[in-house]
């Protein structure tokens, strides 16, 4: 009788060590390392993986003589005394009153740029430069497409303009409309381009450029000029770039130029 009433005793102590010794399992089941990754969850383990997207400056700013926008750089070397900066759509360098020989407003304000009502500062070269080849005679200024991928094609789009200002500067240079603006990309199809960008019945307009080319390495040099016709006189070009204004292409395409 003690026998039987014992058993039930037994087989309730067994059943909770066997209860017991399967939560200590559970516990202690081996648990995914800190920072594995499911090999079929498509999650990607280094930051930044896909990249930055492709970056070309905007000429959003300030104006003023030697003022630029943001990572935009005057160009050093034989032509740095040439005057250079940021302009508004009415003057040079986006002032009133400048000099007794020269009213730095334009005679043929810029208009807005097409579809971009918020574009009101342009940078601004000048030139005594008939040919490329004249570098001393001429400014230039710069800046570096960034975010580029070797061996992918991209697009860059912006806008040129030429305008004029009254009166005769101190050797008694006039300003007159410029023969065309100068665009150089460095480091691309293999070598570089040059993009000459004529004004001919383009007075005080603005011409919307875009260039296709292909990256040789993750940044490519975009460098801005102009060039004036013969004579004793001088010119003033502008750029405007409107943010977001390259991207990439899926497949190559040879330079082009619209």
């Amino acid at each position: 009788m003690k026998l039987v009433q014992k058993l039930p005793i037994a087989l309730s102590l067994a059943c909770a060590m066997m209860l017991s010794s399967c939560s200590k399992e559970d516990t202690l089941a081996p648990q995914p390392m800190a920072g594995s990754v499911n090999e079929h969850s498509g999650a990607k383990t280094n930051a930044g993986e896909e990249g930055a997207a492709p970056y070309f400056a905007s000429t959003f700013g300030v104006t003023g003589f030697e003022k630029y926008p943001m990572d935009w750089i005057k160009t050093t070397g034989p032509g740095e005394s040439i005057p250079a900066g940021s302009s508004s759509l009415t003057s040079l360098w986006g002032i009133v009153n400048w000099s007794p020989l020269v009213n730095p407003k334009w005679v043929k304000p810029l208009p807005a740029v097409p579809g971009i009502p918020a574009a009101n500062t342009v940078v601004t070269v000048k030139s005594f430069a008939h040919t490329a080849a004249e570098s001393s005679d001429k400014s230039s200024v710069f800046t570096w497409l960034k975010n580029l991928k070797p061996g992918k094609t991209y697009v860059v789009t912006f806008y040129v303009a030429s305008t004029i200002v009254n009166g005769l500067g101190s050797n008694g240079e006039r300003s007159v409309y410029a023969t065309s603006a100068e665009i150089k990309i460095l480091n691309v199809n293999g070598g570089s381009n040059t993009t000459n960008i004529g004004f001919y019945g383009q007075e005080a307009t603005w011409v919307k450029k875009t260039i296709t080319f292909k990256a040789n390495a993750d940044q490519a040099k975009f460098s801005f000029s102009g060039l004036t016709p013969l004579g004793n006189v001088y010119s003033y070009i502008h750029l405007f770039v409107d943010r977001n204004s390259i991207r990439e292409l899926n497949a190559f395409q040879p330079m082009v130029v619209q």
